[in-house]
């Protein structure tokens, strides 16, 4: 049996230095209040195939004692670019507890 991603199930990917998630992250803080440009750790990435791609990055700061991680949700659309670019990316940003 394959043990290769499930279509339309959660993937995680292994290549955690990849520049499209250090975009993705850094773009992410810059929309909260007070963790833009925060140097960080990236634990984890979770992909998956929906209407679009959902990235979840599962981070924590460098300069945090409590070692509280948060995790980023990015849902892109990129066919809505050009129609509505407000609904192309969808954000989310919030602690994490496992």
């Amino acid at each position: 049996m394959a043990s290769g991603p499930l279509c339309g199930g959660v993937s995680e990917d292994p290549e955690l230095g990849k520049q499209e998630h250090t975009e993705r992250i850094e773009k992410a803080l810059a929309t909260t209040a007070d963790h833009g440009g925060k140097s960080y750790k990236l634990h984890r990435v979770e992909k998956q195939v929906v209407a679009g791609m959902t990235y979840t990055y599962y981070i924590s700061f460098n300069d945090d004692a409590s070692g509280q991680k948060y995790k980023i949700t990015v849902w892109e659309r990129p066919w809505l670019k050009e129609k509505s670019p407000e609904e192309a990316v969808r954000i989310t940003f919030q602690a994490h507890t496992e």
